[in-house]
C-alpha cells in the first residue's frame, strides 16, 4: 500500500472534516489574496495612472494676483522641469444634486476648468462619454460614478447661495490629485468652453483663480518640493493679502491609500484567523484520526511501514486538501473581482482592475501551505509514540481512571440532565476547539458590527477620529473680521462660535524639520472635539501639542522646546501634549492664539466655526450669509455635510467587507459545529445505540446533545463578544498606529454585543438539533445485526 493511497483512503473516511477543512481554507484565500494583491499592486497602480494622463507632481491654486511671482519660485527651484498654467472658476460654497438619483443636497466646494483647454499635464481622458458633450455638459470626478452611482446623461444641479444651474454628465475623468473627496474636499470638474466663460461672467458661481500644474525631476520628491514652494510664497503673500493652496504628488497618493490599505489589512487579519481556525480544525482532526485508526496504525507499522511514512501520508493528505482549497479559493476570489473593483475603486476614487497577480498567488499560497504542513506535522507527530503493543491495547498504556464528577446515583439531576453534563466533562478537549474558535467569531462579528455603526450610522467617532471639529458651518472672512465676527454671533439661530484656524507651518527640533498643519485658537476646552491623547492641550503662548507622526520625525517628545518658522520668524515652544488625527496624513500640531500672535504679531484670525440651534436649516443659513456679506470679504460654506460626504464614499466598501464577514463567520460556525458533532455521533455511536436499547428516546439523547454542547456555545459566545467590546477600540489603533493614531474612541453599542451572543448562540443550537438529529437513524437492532456480519 502506497502512501498516497493511504493519504486518499483517510480523506474518504473523514469526509465531513475534508470539506470543512477545504472551505476554510477556500475563505482564507480569498481574503489572503484579495488583501495581498492590493497591497502589494497599489504603489504601482496609481505610479501608472498618473503616468497614463502625464499627472501634475504638483498643483498649486491661487487668487491670480501673483502668478508671475509664483512662476518665478518654481523656476529657481532646481527640482523643476516644466509647469502649465490656466484659468479655473472656484467657489467655496457650492452645492450639488443629482437630480436622476434623487439625492439629497449636499456641500461640496468646487473648481471648475475649461475642458477645451490644451494641457499636456493631466490630461484630460473621458470615461463612459457622452455621444456628443452637450452645451452644459460637465465631466465629473470617477468616485460619483462607482461610489454614488452617477451615469453619463444624469442631471447634476448645481447651486452657490441662491443662483443655481442644471449640468448634464457627459462622462468622467480620473485625476490623482482630485479623485477621491476624502482626500481633498473639493469637486474638480470641466466644463466646454462656452459655458466656462458664462460661469466667469456670472460671479454668483464663483470667482476666478489660476491653477500651476508643475512637473519636477523627480516625482518621489514631491513633498519636499512643496515644503519649498510654501516657504516661498509665504514671504509674496503674507496673511491677509492674498490665497493660496497646494497639492503635492506623494502627499495625495498616500493620503489616497490609506483607508483601502485599512481595509486589506483588516482582511489579511480575518484571514490569518480563518487560518488559525483551520489549524484548530486540523489538530482536531488529526487527533480523532489517530483515536479511531490506532489499530490501523499499529497494523501499518506491524507490516513494516516507519513511522516517518505514515507521518508523510498525513502530509500528504492535507497537502491535498490545502491544494483544493487554495484553487477553489483563487477562482473565488477571480470569480468576485468585480466586487473588490468596486471596493477598491469607490475608496480611492480610481478605476481598479482585479486580476490574476502572480506575486500574490504565490505569497498567499506559500502563508498557506506554511500554515497548514506546520501545524499538521505537529498534530502527526504523536504517532512516534504509538507502537504495535500499544496499538493492540486501543492506546491504553496503564490503567488510568478520571475523577467521577458526577456520580449518577448521588446526583440531584434528571438521569438525562446529568447524562448531559457528565458528557460535557468528558468531551473536554472537542468542547475547548469548538468555544475557542466560536469565541474568535464572536469578537470578531463585534468588531465589524462596531465598525459599520461608526462608519455608516453614527459618524461622530470617525470623524473625531479624523481630527476635524463638528460645526455646521465654516466662515472664513478676509476683511474686517471682528466686525463678521462678531455680527455672526449675534445673529438668531447661532447657538455658538469658535475662531478656528489652520495653517502650514514648518516645525524643527536639533537639526530636523516636519511639515504640520498647525490649529490655532484661542482656548482649546471650547472645541467640540478633544484630539489630545496624552499630556494637554496649550493654554500659554509658548506652548505647543503635537501629534506622534511629527514627534517622531522630529525626534522629540513631551517637554522638549522645539521651533517654529514662519513667514521669516521664528520662535520657541514647549511640547506639552500628544494629539492625534488622521487627516494631513498625521502631521499636525496645535499652538494657542496668543502663542501665533507671538510669533506673528500681525496675525489675524480668518475662520469661524459656527454651531447652529437645534432645527436651524444649515443651507439656508449659508445662504444669507452668502447674500448678506460681498463674496470679496465672506466665504461661508456648510463643513459638517462635506464631512459626511467625504465619509460617504467609504460607506459603500464598509458595507461589503461588513456583509462578506458576517456571511462568512455564519457559514464557519455552522460547519464547525457540524464536524464536532458529526465526529461525536460517529464515535459514541455505540453508546447511542445502547442507550436506546435500554429505553432512552431519540428526543432525550438529543437533548444530552444538547446539554452537553449548548454551555459551550452560550459560553464563548458571550466571553468573544464581551472581548470584542473591550478590544474594538485597542485593535482599530493597532492598525492605525502608522498614521499616528494612538488610541480609538469608536462607540460600542452594548446591543451589538447582547445581539452577537444571541445570534450566534442561536446559530448554533440550530446547527446542533440539525446534526443530532441523525441520531434518529441510529437502530440497536442493526447495529447488533452489524456485529454479527
Amino acid at each position: 500500500m502506497s502512501i498516497l493511497m493511504i493519504a486518499t483512503n483517510n480523506i474518504k473516511k473523514a469526509k465531513v472534516a475534508t470539506v470543512t477543512l477545504i472551505i476554510l481554507i477556500a475563505i482564507a484565500t480569498i481574503f489572503l489574496y484579495v488583501g495581498i494583491s492590493v497591497l502589494l499592486n497599489m504603489d504601482t497602480f496609481i505610479e501608472e495612472k498618473n503616468a497614463e494622463t502625464n499627472g501634475a507632481h504638483l498643483i498649486s491654486i491661487s487668487d491670480g494676483t501673483h502668478d508671475q511671482e509664483i512662476q518665478r519660485i518654481y523656476e529657481s527651484d532646481p527640482a523643476y522641469s516644466y509647469s502649465e498654467r490656466e484659468a479655473a472658476m472656484m467657489s467655496r460654497s457650492s452645492s450639488f444634486q443629482n437630480v436622476n438619483t434623487g439625492e439629497e443636497v449636499y456641500s461640496m466646494p468646487s473648481i471648475f476648468f475649461n475642458l477645451d483647454t490644451p494641457r499636456k499635464i493631466s490630461q484630460v481622458k473621458i470615461i463612459n462619454a457622452a455621444n456628443q458633450m452637450p452645451k452644459n455638459g460637465v465631466l465629473v470626478p470617477y468616485v460619483l460614478k462607482v461610489a454614488n452611482g452617477y451615469q453619463t446623461g444624469d442631471t447634476l444641479k448645481l447651486m452657490v447661495d441662491d443662483a443655481s444651474t442644471e449640468l448634464e454628465i457627459a462622462g468622467f475623468y480620473e485625476d490623482l490629485m482630485f479623485a477621491s473627496p476624502s482626500n481633498v474636499s473639493m469637486y474638480k470638474l470641466y466644463v466646454a468652453d462656452q459655458q466656462f466663460q458664462e460661469f466667469l461672467e456670472q460671479p454668483n458661481y464663483g470667482s476666478k483663480c489660476t491653477c500651476f500644474a508643475v512637473i519636477t525631476d523627480d516625482i518621489n520628491k514631491t513633498e519636499a518640493f512643496e515644503s519649498q514652494y510654501i516657504k516661498e510664497i509665504k514671504n509674496i503673500m503674507p496673511e491677509g493679502s492674498g490665497s493660496y493652496a497646494s497639492l503635492s504628488y506623494g502627499t495625495m497618493k498616500t493620503g489616497l491609500t490609506i483607508f483601502i490599505n485599512i481595509i486589506m489589512a483588516v482582511l489579511v487579519a480575518f484571514s490569518i484567523i480563518v487560518l488559525a481556525i483551520a489549524a484548530i480544525v486540523i489538530k482536531f482532526s488529526t487527533t480523532t484520526h489517530l483515536e479511531n485508526n490506532i489499530k490501523n496504525i499499529g497494523t501499518l507499522e506491524a507490516m513494516g511501514y516507519t513511522t516517518r511514512q505514515i507521518i508523510y501520508s498525513i502530509l500528504l493528505e492535507y497537502l491535498m486538501i490545502t491544494t483544493v482549497g487554495f484553487l477553489l479559493g483563487l477562482g473565488a476570489a477571480l470569480l468576485i473581482s468585480p466586487v473588490i473593483t468596486n471596493i477598491v475603486s469607490s475608496s480611492i476614487g480610481l478605476q481598479w482592475v482585479t486580476g490574476l497577480y502572480p506575486q500574490a498567488v504565490l505569497a498567499s499560497l506559500g502563508v498557506i501551505m506554511v500554515s497548514v504542513l506546520g501545524i499538521s506535522y505537529f498534530s502527526a507527530a504523536k504517532i512516534k509514540k504509538i507502537t504495535p503493543l500499544i496499538a493492540l491495547r486501543n492506546g491504553i498504556e496503564t490503567h488510568h481512571f478520571g475523577k467521577n464528577s458526577i456520580p449518577l446515583d448521588q446526583s440531584r439531576l434528571g438521569l438525562n440532565t446529568a447524562l448531559g453534563f457528565k458528557s460535557l466533562i468528558f468531551n473536554k478537549r472537542q468542547n475547548l476547539i469548538a468555544g475557542v474558535i466560536i469565541m474568535l467569531l464572536s469578537l470578531v462579528t463585534v468588531f465589524a458590527l462596531a465598525s459599520y455603526y461608526n462608519f455608516s450610522v453614527d459618524k461622530t467617532a470617525m470623524i473625531k477620529l479624523i481630527g476635524l471639529e463638528t460645526a455646521d458651518v465654516q466662515l472664513t472672512a478676509l476683511a474686517d473680521q471682528e466686525k463678521i465676527f462678531k455680527e455672526i454671533a449675534e445673529r438668531p439661530g447661532v447657538a455658538d462660535t469658535i475662531k478656528l484656524d489652520s495653517l502650514d507651518m514648518i516645525i524643527k527640533y536639533k537639526g530636523k524639520e516636519s511639515g504640520a498643519k498647525t490649529r490655532i485658537t484661542e482656548d482649546y476646552n471650547r472645541l467640540k472635539v478633544d484630539t489630545c491623547v496624552k499630556g494637554r492641550m496649550p493654554v500659554h503662548d509658548n506652548e505647543i501639542a503635537l501629534t506622534r507622526i511629527v514627534l517622531d520625525n522630529l525626534g522629540a517628545k513631551m517637554g522638549d522646546t522645539i521651533s517654529i518658522d514662519y513667514n521669516n520668524g521664528s520662535r520657541e515652544f514647549l511640547v506639552v501634549g500628544v494629539t492625534q488625527q488622521f487627516t494631513e496624513l498625521g502631521k499636525g500640531a496645535a499652538i494657542t492664539t496668543d502663542g501665533m500672535k507671538a510669533l506673528v504679531p500681525s496675525y489675524q484670525e480668518q475662520n469661524l466655526m459656527i454651531y447652529l440651534a437645534d432645527g436651524q436649516d444649515t443651507e439656508k443659513f449659508v445662504s444669507q450669509i452668502n447674500n448678506y456679506y460681498e463674496p470679496e470679504s465672506v466665504q461661508c460654506s456648510s463643513y459638517f455635510a462635506s464631512i459626511e460626504m467625504m465619509l460617504d464614499s467609504f460607506e459603500a466598501s464598509i458595507k461589503i467587507v461588513v456583509t462578506g464577514c458576517l456571511g462568512i463567520i455564519a457559514v464557519i460556525i455552522v460547519f464547525i459545529m457540524f464536524l464536532v458533532i458529526r465526529v461525536r455521533l460517529l464515535r459514541e455511536r455505540t453508546r447511542l445505540g445502547v442507550s436506546k436499547a435500554l429505553g432512552f428516546t431519540t428526543n432525550q439523547l438529543i437533548g444530552q446533545i444538547l446539554i452537553s454542547e449548548m454551555p459551550v456555545i452560550i459560553g464563548a459566545a458571550v466571553v468573544g463578544a464581551i472581548a470584542g467590546y473591550f478590544a474594538t477600540n485597542p485593535m482599530l489603533a493597532v492598525m492605525l498606529a502608522t498614521n499616528g493614531i494612538l488610541n480609538c474612541d469608536f462607540y460600542v453599542a452594548p446591543g451589538l454585543v447582547v445581539l452577537t451572543a444571541i445570534g450566534i448562540s442561536l446559530l448554533g443550537l440550530t446547527t446542533v438539533m440539525l446534526v443530532a438529529g441523525k441520531i434518529k437513524k441510529i437502530s440497536p437492532c442493526k447495529m447488533f445485526e452489524e456485529g454479527t456480519d
